[in-house]
């Protein structure tokens, strides 16, 4: 998966602070929390820790990684956790499915911005 605060830098884009919206968010590692295939930004370290505190409570709508439908995760949903990211899952089948070959639904090949040499529009 793409470097997401570093190509959210190379857009030249910003965000606020998720929880509050008056304060920019630094977009960075420390202050990125990455769920599914979403992102979210913060302003400092103890505004992201509240998130993660309650991830669902904050997270809206996320993508399955396995069928790539939008659903709202509750607390019975079934999450895994893989290479540093948290995965939630509108089925258990999909959890499964998704632990035999996490590399494959980690969105690995897709980028924001096409690669060297590659042309537009292609993964």
């Amino acid at each position: 998966m793409q470097d997401v605060p570093a190509a959210v830098c190379r857009r030249g884009l910003s965000f606020s602070d998720f929880l509050d919206p008056r304060r920019p968010a630094v977009i960075d590692d420390e202050h990125c929390v990455r769920l599914n295939h979403e992102a979210w930004f913060f302003e400092d370290t103890e505004s992201r820790d509240r998130f993660l505190a309650e991830p669902l409570r904050w997270c809206g709508l996320l993508t399955d990684p396995v069928t790539k439908r939008r659903f709202r995760p509750c607390e019975s949903s079934v999450s895994v956790e893989h290479a540093g990211v948290r995965y939630w899952f509108e089925m258990a089948c999909d959890a499964e499915v998704f632990k035999a070959d996490p590399e494959m639904y980690r969105l690995f090949r897709w980028v924001m911005e096409p690669e060297a040499g590659s042309a537009p529009g292609t993964r």
